[in-house]
This record gives structure tokens, C-alpha cells and sequence, in this order.
């Protein structure tokens, strides 16, 4: 196994439950490092929310690279050069909102550091039943996360702003973000990929948030970008990843790894199943192999 690119999801992949990098991963992902490989993080974030991330693994120093925004953006990290490869305009927009608004599921536009978030009442009723029972903060914005209903928002994003409409978002936005309950979202989601799929990628990061990018644009044709730049193989990349967004990813790559925790869609495309991301999947995986 000649690896010279690990690439990483992150939530639910190079993160745990609390958001944080285990050290064993932390320590086995600076040793490879140190071997030569380079890492890449690829997230729905931007890669403004990925920078600490970056930091920590040392990333700047050994050249590594951000796939950010499912593929929509490309970083690199020693010296924060960042190309925008496809943004959702106008037009786009106003097609996505207005075909996912009726169905009563939020509906969020994300950029860099601002989401415009539309919430509908029947929702607001649902949020506002789980605040109570999970003990949420008052101040805490209502805006969804990938898997809980309400996520703090504000560490990332500095302004989120409540629309009723999408006439309301002033600019092109990197992606749009659908969210509701597992159950609740799987008709949309089928029925949005029969009506739109032929223009726009519906991705399942988990059961209950879906992304969405022009066609074309998903983490899989970043890494092919990125690969050709550098002068890798496909044969030389390893990739690991939960969700159904990681897929265009493990489809492009000779060695995709599903973590324990993944979608089981995911985890039938896989090369192999490591351990879950609370068990220091990808470090399990690297010394399984020798890598490190």
C-alpha cells in the first residue's frame, strides 16, 4: 500500500462526538506526516472552520491541503491560497429554496462564516419542544447541525440570519443545507433528487441533513483536481468517511475506508470498516496497515 494522500472527512470521521481530534489519531495522522504523506481534510465546512483543525494536525508545515464546501473550494494551508471552484447563484438559489420550502424542512444558505437560515413554524415547534428537553441555552440559535436539531452554530458562523424568503439572501452561497428529523426527510430527499437531481448533487452527510452543490461539484472531482496538481495516483490515496456526501470520494480512490459509525451505504462501497470515530478509527486503520 503506496499512500502518499490520506484524505479525511470530519464529523463523524476524523472527529469525535465532542468535536475534538482524538490524540491517537492526532499523533498517528503528524507521524504520517513525517513520513511524507499529506493529509487533506474534505468537509461540507468552509475553510475558515477548518483552519484550528488544520493547525493542530501541523498541516501548514507538511503541505497539506482544505477540500472545502463538498468540493466547491480548495485551500492550501502553508500558505491559505484559496481557490473557489463553483458557488450556487441567484437563480439557483431561489429554484432550491423554492422547491424545498413546501416540503416544511430548514433550509439553510451557507457561506464562509454566514448561514441564512429558513425555519418553518411547524419546525419552530419541534426545535423549540427539544431546547427544552436537552437543556439548549437560550442564546443558542435554533439553527440545525448534521445531527442534532439545534447545534451552536456561532463557533463557525458569525452571522446567522432567519429569512422567510430566498429573495432575502443577498449573494451566491457555497451550499445549501437542508435539515429535519431521519424519518421526516427521506421523502424530500427522494423526491428533490427525482425533480432537481439532474442539476444539483443531493448528498446525505447523515440521516437527517442533506447537501446540496451544482452538479459536478463533490468532494470526489476535488480529489481528483487536487491529485492531478500534485502528481498523485488515484492508487495513492487513501479516503475515510460516514456519510453518503463521502461517497463521490470512495468512488474516485483505490482505498476507501468507512468508519464504524457510517451510514451503511457507505460502509458497501468501503475497501474496508475501521473502527468509529470515538475509537480512533483512522489512527487504527494507518498502523493496521504499517502506514506509520
Amino acid at each position: 500500500m503506496d499512500i502518499k494522500l490520506i484524505v479525511m472527512d470530519m464529523d463523524g470521521t476524523l472527529l469525535d462526538s465532542n468535536q475534538q481530534i482524538p490524540e491517537e489519531n492526532l499523533n498517528a495522522l503528524i507521524e504520517a506526516e513525517k513520513k511524507g504523506i499529506r493529509l487533506v481534510l474534505a468537509s461540507g465546512r468552509s475553510y475558515k472552520t477548518l483552519t484550528e483543525y488544520g493547525i493542530q494536525l501541523k498541516m501548514p508545515e507538511y503541505d497539506g491541503y482544505f477540500i472545502g464546501v463538498n468540493g466547491a473550494a480548495l485551500t492550501k494551508t502553508a500558505t491559505m491560497e484559496h481557490e473557489i471552484i463553483r458557488q450556487l447563484q441567484k437563480d439557483e438559489i431561489k429554484e432550491i429554496y423554492d422547491a424545498a420550502m413546501p416540503y416544511e424542512i430548514e433550509v439553510m444558505g451557507v457561506m464562509d462564516a454566514t448561514i441564512y437560515d429558513y425555519i418553518p413554524e411547524s419546525l419552530m415547534q419541534l426545535k423549540a419542544q427539544y431546547r427544552k428537553e436537552n437543556n439548549i441555552a437560550e442564546d443558542v440559535p435554533w439553527t440545525a447541525g448534521t445531527f442534532k436539531m439545534i447545534v451552536d452554530q456561532r463557533r463557525g458562523y458569525s452571522s446567522i440570519n432567519y429569512i422567510h424568503s430566498p429573495d432575502e439572501i443577498p449573494n451566491p452561497v457555497n451550499k445549501i443545507c437542508l435539515a429535519h428529523t431521519a424519518e421526516y426527510l427521506q421523502k424530500p430527499y427522494e423526491e428533490l433528487l427525482e425533480k432537481l437531481g439532474h442539476k444539483y448533487h443531493f448528498a446525505r452527510t447523515s440521516p437527517q441533513w442533506i447537501e446540496c452543490a451544482p452538479q459536478g461539484i463533490n468532494k470526489g472531482a476535488a480529489i481528483l483536481r487536487l491529485a492531478e496538481r500534485l502528481g498523485i495516483t488515484p492508487d495513492q490515496i487513501a479516503v475515510f468517511g460516514d456519510g453518503e456526501n463521502d461517497l463521490s470520494m470512495f468512488r474516485v480512490v483505490k482505498y476507501p475506508v468507512a468508519m464504524g459509525n457510517a451510514m451503511e451505504t457507505v460502509k458497501k462501497e468501503a475497501f474496508e470498516v475501521t473502527l468509529d470515530n470515538n475509537s480512533s478509527g483512522i489512527a487504527h486503520f494507518l498502523k493496521k496497515h504499517n502506514l506509520i
